[in-house]
């Protein structure tokens, strides 16, 4: 027995240490990575640490922004994800300016202030605008990688030169009491895994290094506003080298940085093409038809009461959601009016849908307790700070109050506070359950509307009209009783506010609304209070847009007033009214009149798809501004509408230009490729145009392009005058400007090519010329008759970098035949397969194999060993000749004319191993061997490897530049959604699709 247990105590005890080396592992790894930690913090700003630091900034940023919560999905896993779920967002400079994309904007700028309704996706602008910096330096989406420092696979962070290093800093929850707006940068890196940063925020800020986004100023308590809006200019104003953002209402801005004359952007709505662009990426439940998107365009088209609605991203996903659950698939018609939308609204987020829990608490009792608590945050004084989040005791107290006064058990308040936090998504608890708000201000403001009374409401509008006004309206809206009481009220002291309740109102005295009409047909041109202008706009239209007398009456006192020729300040605001109305007659009224009526054409691009048969009609007679309005809608309905108005008439009218540069976006192009329709004419010899870029089962495409081409060259011809902002596909411009198809060989360029060379690799030409270098050396081109006009015209229309390509392709190579740019696609395929050079590797594994052993045997011969008993008089010579047959044949692709700098040590190198490793090889197996026929066969297995390699010589010496190939690589290469060659792809350029990210915007 002791025998036995002597021989299993060394396994007992190897098992035991194996045990405790196991525990001491884990226990020595916990305690290294507390000590790191520890280490991390306390050193996380330090010259030694802060990339690594600042690496962890940037992931922690991709994670808080890369996914966000829809509070209307019922679904338990309610995180959508950002990248997949957004449209572009515009803004304008003031009220009728130009719009342009968003991102653009705030690029141009280094300091600006962002302005727009509730809702309008001014917080989600500046989210995707930091998600979009992360994405640039951190894609977990792509394969991790090992480093040499790290076995473990990781997603790096690509830091670069870190520049413009986002903050976005919630001005609701920055207290200047307890620090500086410095101090609370720093803080937001702390909570980012970047603590103790206080010295190198300080060093960034004075570098110019952080772009600093200020969201919601009007969510700022009023009394401390101007102080929070003088500390945002003080900190512009010490480091204006940083770009600086703030975000607020329209409605609250009071022109806090007009002094400093920082650019005002507005946030504009969504037209048509975006509305859609928001339903096709919106998660619809896959139980529903393949066609609900279209059904739900339908039922927007037949409510115009609701089709503003839509219009904003945040009323645009309640819709979505809305019809998901409650509409999709069945005969009911969708809510006329705002209160009615989101009296449904709530009707159905209260229903819950989860089969699998069980509901203790009825949808009336949780909505009555859910209007008590909206009327108490809005009663919240507006000095108050944080007013839009009540305290865990207040809301307990509320709730607590609702269920006594209903006869319920107030024990239950916890439980009933739990079930419509977790299942309606209309109330949010933050700050771990410590405070809770509304999902966001305009449902607080609906249900404060259907809580309070009458006199109890006007009372409190005229104590804080502007956290009341809201309530006002929407109270009008719900109220089926006679609401002229309380609009008699309001108009004495707002008339705007009166205006804006008859047009939500359901019932009203038609003395009252006679005269609120009359006062405001009055003022139809006065264009005193720009901001107010547009509410007085969009109240016309939904008045006018009504069924009722008081409508058709509106309806014609609108028209009137567009035909007045002698007041077009009246005019013009007369036609954006109609365009409010969004009903068909409107449309119709507008597309007849679209050559006289001030601003009728921007009035039918605001109404979309609806005024699109109406403009069709309205074609033979005036295809110019039609064709105008058709580019600036750009939806798919008037894509189909511009190509068979080119395709039914001759190619020369104005809607080919247009129609070319809508193919620059990918979702227009894949409508393009199911048209049908011949192509006829000379239009049939431009189907080479589109060879490089067409891929399988592509002869429609084909068909487009070379009708589009040949519209093109005829409006190049003629010098047709096209709007600065229409920008025709590069896909189609480059061919027409680099071919010669009647040409039988390239034509070379005459002149002066080197000093146009040179012009446009200076990169301060554009300063010096005051213009683009590519612009200033086409003018010189044509001036020397170099390059015909109508070739200047469509280089003219490239964008600047694909015109500065193009023009280097034609001064290096001239003009190509058409043979050679339909054989371009080869060559691109040639160039994306496996390279040659790949087999370079195993053939310099031979020559370590055999051709070092014969370097060795001709060493060891020099200096006179002989360990192999073999004559080594043949060894030397053979290794000396494959060496000078190497270095020849490296040299001899350097001194050639090959254009990629990149293609001569490629192919020397290649041309290298081709014949110094097999001569190498063979002359010294010879040797060794003593045996002549292994060289014999080598020399034959030589030739048969150059013939193997002509084609990769051939590539070599084929007669396309480098610059062309990567032109044309450029071109064809996919691009996102909505964007295009020529089109900046830039995730930042957009906003998400839905603005429920943030409760308070």
């Amino acid at each position: 027995m002791g025998d036995q247990v002597r021989q299993w105590l060394p396994a007992v005890g190897a098992f035991v240490l194996g045990v405790l080396v196991l525990k001491l592992k884990d226990w020595f790894k916990r305690l290294v990575d507390k000590a790191g930690a520890a280490l991390y913090r306390r050193l996380a700003g330090s010259a030694l640490l802060r990339r690594t630091a600042l690496r962890r900034y940037t992931i922690k940023t991709h994670e808080r922004h890369r996914s966000f919560s829809v509070s209307f999905q019922p679904a338990r896993n309610r995180a959508m994800d950002m990248a997949s779920v957004y449209v572009p967002l515009r803004t304008a400079t003031g009220f009728g300016a130009e719009q342009r994309e968003a991102t653009a904007s705030l690029h141009e700028s280094r300091q600006a202030v962002v302005l727009g309704v509730p809702g309008a996706g001014k917080t989600m602008l500046l989210r995707h605008t930091v998600l979009a910096w992360a994405r640039e330096r951190y894609r977990p989406d792509l394969p991790a990688r090992r480093t040499w420092y790290d076995p473990r696979r990781r997603h790096r962070v690509d830091l670069g030169t870190p520049t413009d290093i986002p903050v976005l800093l919630s001005l609701h929850s920055v207290d200047l009491d307890a620090g500086d707006i410095t101090a609370h940068i720093v803080n937001h890196f702390a909570d980012h895994d970047f603590p103790n940063a206080g010295t190198w925020v300080e060093r960034a800020l004075d570098e110019g290094r952080l772009a600093v986004y200020f969201d919601g100023l009007d969510e700022v308590p009023t009394t401390q506003r101007p102080r929070v809006a003088a500390a945002i200019r003080r900190f512009m104003k010490v480091y204006d080298r940083c770009r600086a953002v703030v975000t607020c209402r329209v409605a609250v801005y009071r022109g806090e940085f007009a002094q400093e004359a920082v650019p005002v952007l507005l946030v504009e709505e969504f037209d048509d093409r975006l509305i859609q662009r928001f339903l096709h990426g919106w998660p619809w439940p896959p139980n529903l038809a393949p066609d609900t998107v279209e059904q739900l365009l339908g039922a927007l088209r037949d409510t115009p009461q609701l089709k503003p609605l839509a219009r904003n991203p945040l009323l645009l996903t309640m819709i979505a959601h809305l019809y998901s659950y409650e509409y999709a698939g069945t005969d009911q018609v969708l809510p006329h009016n705002r209160a009615d939308f989101y009296n449904e609204v709530t009707v159905s987020l209260l229903r819950d849908r989860d089969l699998e829990r069980v509901r203790r608490f009825p949808a009336t009792l949780k909505r009555a307790v859910l209007q008590q608590l909206a009327l108490a945050a809005q009663s919240v004084p507006s000095d108050a700070y944080d007013r839009l989040a009540m305290p865990y005791e207040k809301v307990r107290r509320e709730v607590g109050a609702v269920l006594e006064r209903l006869g319920r058990p107030v024990e239950e308040t916890d439980d009933i506070l739990s079930e419509i936090v977790d299942r309606s998504g209309l109330l949010l608890a933050i700050d771990n359950g410590e405070r809770y708000q509304f999902a966001h201000l305009t449902l607080q403001e609906y249900l404060a509307a259907k809580a309070v009374q009458a006199d109890v409401l006007l009372d409190r509008y005229r104590g804080d009209p502007h956290v009341w006004r809201e309530v006002v309206r929407l109270w009008c809206g719900a109220e089926p009783r006679d609401c002229t009481p309380l609009v008699r009220e309001v108009l004495a002291v707002d008339p705007l506010l009166a205006f804006q309740c008859l047009a939500d109102a359901q019932l009203i005295d038609d003395g009252l609304a006679d005269e609120i009409i009359a006062h405001f047909g009055a003022l139809l041109g006065d264009d005193s209070a720009s901001l107010e202008q547009e509410a007085v706009v969009a109240a016309f239209g939904v008045v006018a847009a009504q069924r009722r007398a008081r409508g058709v009456a509106v309806f014609e006192l609108l028209c009137a007033a567009a035909l007045d020729t002698t007041n077009p300040a009246r005019a013009s605001m007369a036609v954006r009214a109609l365009a409010a109305t969004n009903v068909l007659k409107a449309a119709r009224f507008l597309a007849e009149g679209i050559v006289v009526l001030p601003g009728a054409e921007e009035a039918l691009v605001a109404m979309g798809d609806l005024a699109v048969p109406a403009l069709m009609e309205k074609w033979p007679s005036a295809p110019s501004p039609v064709a105008w309005v058709l580019w600036r809608v750009r939806t798919e309905k008037a894509t189909l509408a511009l190509w068979n108005a080119l395709s039914t008439r001759d190619p020369e009218n104005p809607g080919a230009a247009y129609l070319a540069d809508l193919l620059r976006d990918r979702a227009l192009e894949e409508v393009l490729r199911d048209v049908r329709g011949p192509t006829t004419g000379r239009a049939r010899f431009f189907e080479w145009v589109w060879k490089p870029f067409s891929r399988r089962g592509d002869e429609q495409m084909a068909t487009v392009a070379s009708t589009l081409a040949y519209a093109l060259s005829i409006s190049a011809f003629s010098d047709a005058p096209l709007p600065d902002e229409v920008r025709p596909d590069p896909r189609l411009l480059v061919p027409l400007v680099l071919v010669e198809p009647e040409a039988d060989s390239p034509v070379r360029i005459e002149g002066p090519v080197n000093r146009w060379l040179g012009l446009l690799s200076d990169p301060v030409e554009t300063v010096r010329s005051g213009q683009r270098a590519e612009r200033v050396v086409v003018r010189e081109m044509m001036s020397a008759d170099a390059l015909p006009n109508w070739r200047g015209w469509l280089i003219d229309r490239l964008p600047p970098q694909e015109a500065r390509r193009t023009l280097d392709v034609l001064l290096t190579s001239g003009y190509l035949t058409k043979a050679m740019w339909e054989r371009s696609t080869v060559e691109l395929a040639d160039r994306k397969k496996p390279e040659w050079t790949d087999l370079a590797w195993w053939g310099l594994a031979l020559y370590a194999v055999t051709g070092l052993g014969a370097i060795a045997r001709s060493v060891a011969a020099l200096l006179g060993w002989h360990p192999w008993n073999v004559s080594p008089h043949w060894i030397a010579p053979t290794v000396g000749l494959a060496v000078l047959l190497g270095g020849l044949a490296v040299c001899a692709p350097l001194l050639a004319t090959v254009e990629d700098p990149q293609k001569h040590v490629k192919y020397g190198v290649l041309t290298w191993v081709t014949l110094s490793v097999p001569l190498s090889t063979a002359f010294a197996l010879s040797t060794l061997l003593n045996n002549w026929t292994v060289a014999a066969v080598a020399v034959l297995l030589l030739l048969v490897t150059v013939l193997c390699m002509r084609p990769a010589y051939r590539r070599v010496t084929v007669k396309f530049s480098h610059e062309l190939l990567r032109l044309i690589e450029s071109l064809a290469t996919p691009y996102a959604p909505g964007q295009g060659p020529g089109v900046s792809t830039s995730a930042s350029n957009s906003t998400f699709v839905s603005n429920s990210l943030n409760p308070r915007r």
